[in-house]
């Protein structure tokens, strides 16, 4: 297990070989970086709190999702899906992802995380 500090919070890696799981644990009202993966297909299902998720594909930015996510809600994002993820919950939250192999180099970020308190 590992553990990867966050503005938000913190990711903490169960797994991550073919596959991947982590359990993403943000500490109070805060916002994930606006990105996208090339690669990685990522499966999010909330355990807990509150989370605003805003998705569009990247070759169709005309075409934007949003929704608010509670406990059990499930999102799946394709490869080259933009996201932000924003927990609602002043007392946090917690989401489990399921993925292809996460590699940090798989990673496009189009704007930083956001925390309101900092």
């Amino acid at each position: 297990m590992q553990r990867v500090p966050k503005m938000w919070g913190q990711e903490v890696i169960l797994h991550n070989g073919a596959y991947c799981c982590k359990l993403l644990q943000y500490d109070g009202i805060r916002t994930s970086s606006q990105h996208y993966h090339e690669e990685k297909h990522e499966t999010f299902v909330v355990v807990r709190g509150l989370f605003d998720i805003e998705w569009y594909m990247l070759d169709q930015p005309e075409a934007k999702g949003a929704k608010r996510f509670g406990p059990g809600a499930c999102l799946v994002l394709e490869p080259r899906t933009v996201h932000l993820v924003r927990c609602m919950s002043a007392e946090g939250g917690m989401i489990v992802e399921a993925s292809t192999h996460d590699d940090p180099n798989d990673c496009v970020r189009l704007a930083p995380s956001v925390n309101p308190f900092a």
